[in-house]
């Protein structure tokens, strides 16, 4: 039941949206940055990975050669990064920090 049209006509194109990728990340950092919720009693922090490629393929992968790093986790290793979230006891997210895999 093909009918012609594009399930979304107005969507950009993937080479436009790389090219928009670059310009969305200020207003996406004040965006978080505004959600975040206050500190209030007692926090709590956790990290978990951000693998670039699979065990397996650590040694031939480039793309994030100079700044992923090899880390581990409580399972397993990695080749990454690692993100970390600290919540409130309500849930809400008081602060993010991105590092290299092998940072604790």
């Amino acid at each position: 039941m093909d009918s012609g049209v594009a399930p979304f006509p107005a969507l950009v194109s993937y080479q436009r949206f790389v090219e928009w990728m670059p310009s969305t990340l200020i207003p996406l950092s004040i965006y978080l940055h505004s959600c975040f919720g206050q500190w209030k009693g007692v926090s709590v922090m956790d990290s978990t990975k951000i693998a670039v490629c699979h065990n397996r393929r650590i040694k031939g992968h480039k793309v994030f050669k100079d700044i992923g790093r090899r880390g581990k986790t409580s399972f397993d290793w990695f080749k990454g990064f690692k993100l970390h979230l600290v919540c409130n006891d309500k849930g809400e997210l008081l602060n993010i920090a991105v590092t290299a895999g092998n940072c604790i």
